[in-house]
C-alpha cells in the first residue's frame, strides 16, 4: 500500500510539472510538440520560447497552438521574460486576483511596472483572452517599442485607444497586419502570442546599451508624446470640457509649465473634426532631417521638420523634452513655417522621401530615378515676400507601373 501510494504521488507530481502553460519548462526538455511541426509558420518562436524555459505543452506532447491566451497566462509569461523585480507591496489591487490566485504575483508585478491594468470594475479578468490590441499595448510597454510610424492600419484609427501602441509594433517589426488592417478586437492565440514576444525580444536584444537617448527613442517621444496631447485635448473638446477639467490628464505628458501655459492658450482653438493638430506628427521627415541632443540625463532637444500635407505648409520644429519623476514629457515647441527659410532639400533626399512614401504603402520593388527640376514661386506667409525654390520630378518604378512624383524642396510636399 506504501508503495503504490509513493508510486501515485510521483506520478502526480510529474504530471503537475509537466503540465506547464506559458509558465516555464526545463530548458534541457526542449522538443517539438505533435500539433507544431516544422512547417508551422510559428514553428521557430514557439521553439525560441521553449529553449528559454518560457513556455511549455501538455502531458499529451501538445501546444494546442490554436487555443486563444489568457491574460493571466500572458502576465506569467511576461513576467518571466522581463524578469521584473520582487513585488515592493502585498496589496490587493484586482478584486479577481486576491492573494491567494496563482497568477497574483505576476500579475501585480507587470501592475507596479504599469505595464497592465484591470477595467474600470476593478477587475483584471485573469482568465479572459486577450485581444490583439491589448497584446499591442502590453508589449508596447513592456519593451520600451518605438512608434515611428503613422497610420499603420487601416483599422485603428488616429483616435483609437490603442493607436500608439499598434503602430509602435509595426515600425518595429513586431506585427505586420493582414492587408492594411490589425483586427484589433481578434483574441490571440497561443502561437501567435509566442510570436510577437519573441519579436519584441529580438528588438530588445539588439539594441546598444547605453543609457543615452537613441534616434529611435527621440523620435519615439516626439510622435508618442504629442499624440497623446492631441488626443487628450481633442477628448476634452468634444466632450465639451472646460481647459481645467482636462489638465490632470495632459501632466503625464508634458511639464506643468507647457500645460499651463502654451497648451491651455491652444486649446480653445483644438480642432475636433479635423486632423489638424498643434503638435505635429512624424512621418517620413526623420529619414532626411532629424537631429537631437542630450545636454544632460534629464533634458533631451530634437530639431526636426514637418512636410506641407494639405493641412499644414509645412515648417521647422524644435522640441525640448524634460525627464520627471523617471517618464519623459514635452516641455517647449516652437514652430517656424516655410517661407523664404525653408527645407532645400536635396535630390537624394527627395528620392530617399518617395522611396519610404511608397514603401509605406506596401510596393515592394520601387526604383526611384531622377528625371528633372523646375523653377517655382510661391510668397512668404508671414511676410507676402515671393521666394524660388526647385520641384524635382522622379520617375517611381514599381510593380504595378510607373508614376511621376512631383516633389518640393522646399517643403516637401509630394504630388
Amino acid at each position: 500500500m506504501k508503495k503504490f501510494s509513493r508510486s501515485f504521488v510521483c506520478t502526480l507530481l510529474f504530471v503537475m510539472l509537466s503540465f506547464t502553460i506559458f509558465i516555464g519548462v526545463n530548458q534541457a526538455a526542449v522538443k517539438d510538440f505533435k500539433d507544431v511541426p516544422t512547417t508551422h509558420s510559428n514553428y521557430k518562436a514557439i521553439q525560441y520560447m521553449q529553449e528559454l524555459g518560457l513556455i511549455g505543452g501538455y502531458p499529451d506532447g501538445t501546444f494546442r497552438p490554436q487555443d486563444p491566451i489568457s491574460r493571466k497566462h500572458v502576465a506569467a509569461l511576461l513576467d518571466k521574460a522581463l524578469k521584473l523585480p520582487q513585488l515592493t507591496s502585498s496589496q490587493v489591487k484586482f478584486s479577481d486576483v486576491p492573494k491567494t490566485h496563482p497568477y497574483y504575483t505576476s500579475i501585480m508585478k507587470l501592475s507596479e511596472a504599469g505595464i497592465v491594468s484591470g477595467g474600470v470594475d476593478g477587475r483584471f479578468n485573469p482568465d479572459a483572452p486577450i485581444t490583439r490590441i491589448q497584446m499591442a499595448k502590453v508589449l508596447d510597454l513592456a519593451f520600451d517599442l518605438h512608434m515611428t510610424k503613422q497610420n499603420a492600419f487601416y483599422d485603428v484609427y488616429l483616435d483609437h485607444w490603442g493607436y500608439v501602441h499598434a503602430n509602435a509594433l509595426f515600425a518595429s517589426g513586431v506585427a505586420k497586419g493582414y492587408q492594411g488592417e490589425f483586427s484589433p478586437n481578434v483574441s490571440v492565440t497561443r502561437a501567435h502570442y509566442a510570436e510577437f514576444l519573441y519579436r519584441a525580444i529580438l528588438v530588445r536584444d539588439a539594441r546598444p546599451v547605453t543609457d543615452k537617448v537613441t534616434k529611435g527613442k527621440a523620435w519615439d517621444l516626439t510622435n508618442r508624446l504629442t499624440h497623446f496631447i492631441e488626443h487628450t485635448m481633442r477628448k476634452g473638446q468634444m466632450n465639451g470640457q472646460p481647459f481645467n477639467d482636462i489638465k490632470t490628464d495632459l501632466y503625464p505628458y508634458a511639464t506643468k509649465d507647457f500645460v499651463d501655459n502654451s497648451l491651455e492658450s491652444y486649446y480653445p482653438k483644438a480642432c475636433v473634426e479635423c486632423y489638424s493638430s498643434a503638435l505635429p506628427q512624424l512621418r517620413m521627415e526623420p529619414y532626411v532631417r532629424f537631429q537631437f541632443t542630450q545636454p544632460d540625463t534629464n533634458t533631451l532637444q530634437v530639431q526636426t521638420i514637418e512636410f506641407q500635407n494639405g493641412i499644414s505648409t509645412g515648417g521647422f520644429l524644435d522640441y525640448t523634452f524634460k525627464k520627471q519623476d523617471g517618464k519623459w514629457k514635452v516641455a517647449t515647441f516652437k514652430y517656424v513655417p516655410v517661407g523664404t527659410k525653408n527645407f532645400q532639400l536635396t535630390v537624394d533626399e527627395a528620392k530617399k522621401v518617395i522611396q519610404e512614401e511608397y514603401k509605406s504603402y506596401n510596393y515592394k520593388d520601387v526604383a526611384i530615378k531622377y528625371v528633372t527640376k523646375t523653377q517655382q514661386i510661391e510668397l512668404d506667409p508671414v511676410t507676402d515676400e515671393p521666394y524660388t525654390f526647385d520641384q524635382y520630378v522622379f520617375n517611381a518604378e514599381t510593380e504595378y507601373g510607373r508614376y511621376k512624383v512631383h516633389f518640393n524642396s522646399s517643403d516637401g510636399l509630394m504630388q
